[in-house]
């Protein structure tokens, strides 16, 4: 027979939307999302006006960016991106220089990236890279923060490295912080934790940004091609609250502090239940519970007691928007704890069993 808590019934569902606050003040609104598919939700009546040059000043506000433009999509932008790469060469008289060196992990190369023989894979090997190098070679693209096999944070002595890499050649560094950017990391960006600074950065789309961003030192914007795909004036009614918000005075001390709450409650689930975690991963607002087996049987059983949180190979995700309160991390962390009492002790590397 089919387990009935791997679907809520509606009287299931009526119970969790009139569940009350973890304070007692107000009922909380289930289910909580926890799964990182909104930054932060906002109406488009909320934050900053839908301005293409306040949005781009407060990204180079926030950032080590001289300028900042919008663009429809991360598509656009990864091309826009190595065009602008390409021309910063050729106009600084090294018109060889067109090889993108990408430091994608398991991850496929993006498609716009696919068909071009001057776009490579590199490993995540400083001394592999710098066998790569060549007179060709324009740029090295790396994510400091990927959320596609988990939470993975890249070592800030692997991206110092690339740096030192990229000044001894002349090369340009690049960014994507489409899944760390905009303060998910309780910093404007992740890489600001590691004090590495690249000279190209990209950002967004997705968790309810409906565009994408560079942003550029002023060395590196000389290359920007002279005609730029629009984006819509729909995308930037509905980025500008969110950037706004994400970006607020006061955010980064937010997020770390709320972080640090979400982060003690997973360290304490783990270290009580060491037979179904093995590891703790993340920082701010962006944790992540390693699990003996895979985790999505206890995000879809999470699911149904009105958690929703992200299951990504072994590792369970907690991504809540910027805007979480402390009652709706301590609600969440007391069902997972609820869901987890329930399940038997089993060997590490089994399946969660539940009683």
């Amino acid at each position: 027979m089919p387990d009935d808590r791997d679907s809520a019934s509606p009287t299931r569902v009526q119970e969790l939307s009139e569940s009350p606050a973890a304070d007692g003040t107000e009922p909380l609104v289930l289910p909580l999302d926890f799964s990182g598919t909104c930054l932060v939700p906002l109406t488009p009546e909320d934050g900053l006006p839908a301005d293409p040059s306040t949005l781009a000043a407060l990204l180079v506000a926030h950032s080590f960016g001289d300028a900042a433009l919008l663009l429809p999509s991360a598509t656009a932008a990864r091309r826009v991106m190595l065009e602008t790469l390409r021309t910063h060469h050729r106009v600084a008289g090294r018109p060889k220089r067109r090889h993108l060196l990408v430091c994608a992990g398991p991850e496929p190369l993006p498609p716009e990236f696919a068909g071009d023989v001057e776009v490579s894979r590199v490993p995540e090997d400083i001394g592999a890279i710098r066998a790569e190098i060549g007179p060709r070679t324009a740029g090295i693209l790396v994510s400091p923060v990927r959320l596609a096999g988990g939470i993975e944070l890249l070592p800030g002595a692997f991206l110092a490295e690339l740096r030192e890499s990229a000044d001894e050649y002349g090369l340009a560094l690049v960014f994507d912080e489409s899944d760390g950017g905009l303060g998910r990391t309780g910093m404007a960006f992740a890489h600001e934790w590691t004090g590495v600074t690249p000279d190209l950065m990209l950002v967004g789309e997705g968790a309810g940004v409906p565009l994408a961003a560079l942003v550029l030192t002023v060395k590196v914007a000389r290359g920007l091609p002279g005609s730029l795909p629009q984006v819509s004036p729909d995308a930037l009614v509905a980025a500008a609250p969110v950037i706004g918000a994400a970006l607020a005075p006061g955010f980064e001390a937010r997020v770390q502090s709320l972080g640090w709450l979400l982060e003690d409650r997973l360290a304490s689930l783990r270290y009580r239940r060491p037979d179904l975690f093995t590891g703790l991963v993340g920082t701010g607002l962006m944790q992540g519970l390693v699990c003996a087996a895979p985790a999505e049987d206890l995000a879809r059983r999470l699911a149904a007691e009105g958690l929703l949180v992200r299951a990504a190979g072994d590792v369970l995700a907690f991504l809540p928007p910027l805007n979480v309160g402390e009652a709706q991390i301590i609600a969440a962390a007391d069902r997972l704890d609820e869901v987890v009492a329930a399940m038997e002790a089993a060997p590490a590397g089994s399946a969660c069993v539940v009683t």
